[in-house]
């Protein structure tokens, strides 16, 4: 248990409750909030999807709602996921603050407001955001998502599950960012991540390719340079925010440590953005990469789609055709690192039969 699950589990266990919104803005009690089902009367949509919350779209006087209602128990069987509600609520407190601040709320639009949460209670309820998963990875969007992200990190805020599942475009264009529940506090100044400077390979244009354009990419069955194309404009926003960021953490004092680590990041997307070989390398090493973490992150939580299964494949084709240029480019790391390319071929055959084990039902 590390740290911050600590300081959960304390909380937890104190009783103490947390309560983000006015009781005059809830739309009905929030005891019979707590209680609601699929069979009220005001809900208007369910949504059975999410693994540590259920989802109900609710109309009160004509206006409708957002309410999530905590699980019993998270269908995602890791400590992280136990704590996934209280930490949503925790930082739906934090953002609501910056949201209010008329100085900081621009930065801060495309996060969904919170009417009202209470942590005891298990609700959350926030404006209903009528909108559609994404659809297509344009300038627009991750201009805003990038934008977005780079705001959270400036007061702290580091955001891990950039899922499908978490990101929503409404008839505007407009990205709505939405679940809290894996954004977890750390020092901007001195860290690179809520893991501080021991995991340099998370960041937040890593976590939108590996939580969810790994993962588009392969549902969506673009031919390579399509795909090369989307990859390649993601890095050209990425950098233009990278640019900004290291900019903000020199004026701030940031530690040498950071602000080498964001340079090194500039440097390498600059570079594969100037070079179509340097390019191609970097999507297949990336590529390669978010798998291999979103793989892990599914089996972790016993929390396997159809999707995982296709990412399994791919790593498998990868290091049957690449291994050599992978093991080159430092491109197994972790638990892949110094293994021959049977023992890894064998390893993520064995990860497959897990991964067809461990799907998710509904």
């Amino acid at each position: 248990m590390n740290q911050r699950q600590l300081a959960q589990q304390q909380f937890e266990q104190s009783g103490e409750n947390l309560v983000v919104g006015s009781l005059q803005a809830c739309p009905l009690s929030p005891e019979q909030l707590a209680q609601t089902t699929a069979d009220c009367d005001y809900v208007v949509e369910t949504f059975n999807s999410g693994l540590t919350a259920e989802v109900f779209r609710i109309r009160v006087d004509g206006r409708d709602y957002t309410l999530k209602k905590k699980r019993p128990t998270a269908r995602v069987s890791n400590l992280d996921g136990h704590y996934s509600f209280l930490n949503e609520v925790q930082r739906r407190f934090d953002i609501q603050q910056q949201k209010d601040d008329p100085s900081s709320a621009a930065d801060f639009e495309c996060i969904v407001s919170t009417v009202y949460a209470d942590y005891h209670l298990g609700i959350i309820v926030s404006d209903w955001i009528e909108g559609e998963p994404v659809k297509q990875v344009s300038s627009s969007l991750l201009s805003q998502l990038f934008s977005t992200l780079s705001a959270c990190e400036r007061i702290g805020l580091f955001e891990w599950d950039l899922c499908a599942g978490n990101l929503l475009v409404d008839e505007q264009h407009k990205l709505w960012l939405f679940d809290f529940g894996y954004m977890y506090r750390f020092e901007p100044l001195n860290e690179l991540n809520s893991n501080g400077l021991d995991a340099p390979l998370f960041n937040f244009c890593e976590r939108f390719e590996t939580r969810f354009l790994s993962g588009w990419l392969l549902d969506k069955e673009l031919s390579h340079s399509e795909a090369l194309a989307v990859f390649k404009n993601v890095k050209h926003e990425a950098l233009r925010v990278l640019l900004q960021q290291l900019r903000w953490l020199k004026n701030n004092g940031a530690s040498v440590a950071v602000m080498q680590a964001k340079q090194a990041l500039i440097d390498t997307y600059q570079q594969a953005l100037e070079s179509q070989t340097k390019l191609e390398s970097l999507f297949q090493l990336e590529m390669f990469r978010s798998h291999v973490l979103d793989i892990e992150d599914d089996l972790d939580g016993k929390s396997c789609t159809p999707i995982t299964i296709k990412r399994v494949e791919t790593v498998l084709n990868t290091i049957t055709e690449h291994y050599a240029e992978l093991k080159q480019q430092g491109g197994l790391f972790y638990h892949n690192q110094g293994k021959t390319q049977q023992a890894l071929i064998d390893a993520y055959r064995g990860k497959l039969d897990l991964v067809i084990q461990y799907q998710l039902n509904g």
